[in-house]
């Protein structure tokens, strides 16, 4: 029986070292870009003016942009009557709302 598990045990890690080794590779293929040659100075600040000529095509078209800003801020101009009236009616909603929710039944807390 020992030498069926020492059989098996040298067997099975002959296996894993080999496939650790496999794995281990580094081979250009899919998951490695071949080595290509050095860009020169010229070829660089050629590709830099013909990336800088496409962000100003852009930027003149307001690509991206919307009308409407995304948030809608803080309100300016409010005067404080404005805002008093405003608190006023808020709480004027939620009392009702309070009032409306009394009689329930089905209240989780009360369990």
């Amino acid at each position: 029986m020992k030498t069926v598990i020492v059989t098996v045990g040298l067997a099975l890690g002959a296996f894993l070292a080999s496939t650790t080794a496999i794995a281990q590779n580094d081979t250009a293929g899919e998951a490695r870009a071949a080595p290509s040659k050095q860009s020169t100075k010229e070829e660089k600040k050629a590709a830099r003016a013909k990336r800088q000529a496409g962000g100003k095509d852009l930027a003149k078209q307001d690509a991206g942009r919307t009308d409407t800003p995304n948030s809608a801020g803080v309100a300016k101009g409010n005067t404080k009557e404005d805002k008093a009236a405003a608190r006023a009616s808020r709480q004027a909603e939620g009392k009702d709302v309070a009032k409306k929710d009394q009689g329930r039944t089905d209240d989780p807390t009360k369990k």
